[in-house]
């Protein structure tokens, strides 16, 4: 009796499960795993020998199986408070909030981000002062003995030695904290960033400017660590702010050749949701502040980091140049028509993370 209650049971688990997977549609899309899911295979009978095709039904079985997203919350779960596991997948978890390991200075990759900056200063900046900036990860600010942190100030000193003479460096490690990053995401918030655009605003000696008070939000946000989770901790709320010069200010997207808001909103529904600043990844950016009362101009070489910061900028510059050395040569920069190194009222500023400079082989 008790064999037939097993296999009955059995069976009851496989047809619920079949039956359930008829009826449910498919996932295109993971929002909390921020990928595409992968979707029912054509069958063909050249696929089938190669076993290509059953591979791809495999991936298209696994990513459509019923309640997965809630199977892989409560593994989460159970691990975490059961097994009192705090690292997966590389990350680490505290509370609700998830923290990509990287407890490694790799010495090649700062070197090879160093010797770049080097060559873009001396080709297009001889004869002017830069500026250079490090965004720590949130890790950094992280006080908790058992977490493996990595050499900070080993790197710090690195990137100082390794630049040329003519670099300043602007420290934004006392501006920041935990609170300043969002859980689940390596990316500060933008509302966080007062005290940033303040030191930069000293530094670079320019007006100080009213930080925007008005701003709307979006939820749910899920970082770009959130996967990592399965799920098992909150989202996160993206805030980002207005004013009357955000507003009105124009951004030329040199890859799509077209103009653009600051903030496109249809990006909020992008797998990642951050793209609403400056619509994400992209290699040259040129935002127009046609109402600005000075004649400034900002050189920005930058990571993802920058797409938040750059607005708050805007009062104090009539134009800013953002570019992405990851998806541009720096070779090619003298050939970009719209962009001018020669002029006298430009502040030059290389801001980059602390994740970019560990892994700056990217940098073209």
């Amino acid at each position: 009796m008790k064999d037939k209650l097993i296999i009955g049971g059995f069976c009851f688990i496989l047809g619920f499960f079949f039956l359930y997977s008829l009826i449910d549609s498919d996932t295109l899309v993971s929002f909390s795993e921020r990928r595409t899911m992968a979707t029912l295979p054509k069958l063909e009978v050249s696929s089938i020998p190669t076993g290509k095709y059953f591979e791809k039904m495999n991936e298209y079985l696994t990513d459509q199986f019923p309640f997965r997203n809630q199977l892989r919350r409560s593994k989460a779960l159970f691990v975490n408070s059961v097994y009192q596991k705090n690292i997966s997948h590389d990350a680490y978890r505290i509370g609700n909030e998830i923290y990509q390991l990287e407890p490694t200075v790799n010495e090649k990759s700062v070197t090879y981000f160093t010797n770049k900056l080097n060559e873009v200063a001396d080709t297009h900046f001889k004869n002017k002062k830069v500026f250079y900036a490090i965004i720590p990860d949130k890790n950094y600010y992280v006080e908790v003995s058992s977490f493996p942190k990595m050499d900070y100030p080993f790197l710090y000193q690195t990137v100082r030695e390794g630049l040329n003479k003519n670099f300043e460096e602007i420290d934004l490690r006392p501006t920041l904290n935990l609170d300043s990053y969002y859980r689940t995401d390596l990316h500060w918030r933008q509302e966080q960033l007062e005290e940033v655009v303040s030191l930069l605003q000293n530094k670079l000696q320019l007006e100080k400017t009213s930080f925007p008070r008005k701003q709307e939000s979006y939820f749910p946000f899920y970082g770009a660590y959130y996967s990592k989770s399965s799920g098992s901790v909150t989202a996160d709320t993206i805030q980002y702010l207005f004013s009357g010069t955000i507003e009105n200010t124009e951004v030329y997207n040199y890859e799509k050749k077209r103009m653009e808001s600051v903030y496109e909103k249809e990006n909020l529904k992008n797998i990642d949701s951050y793209d609403i600043f400056l619509s994400g990844a992209t290699p040259i950016l040129i935002l127009n502040n046609e109402e600005s009362s000075s004649d400034r101009e900002l050189i920005l070489f930058r990571d993802s980091f920058s797409s938040s910061l750059a607005p708050l900028l805007l009062d104090n510059y009539q134009k800013i140049t953002m570019i992405d050395l990851r998806y541009f040569s720096s070779k090619m920069l003298s050939e970009v028509e719209e962009i001018d190194f020669s002029k006298t009222n430009q502040d030059i500023l290389f801001l980059y993370s602390v994740p970019i400079i560990n892994q700056s082989f990217t940098l073209k």
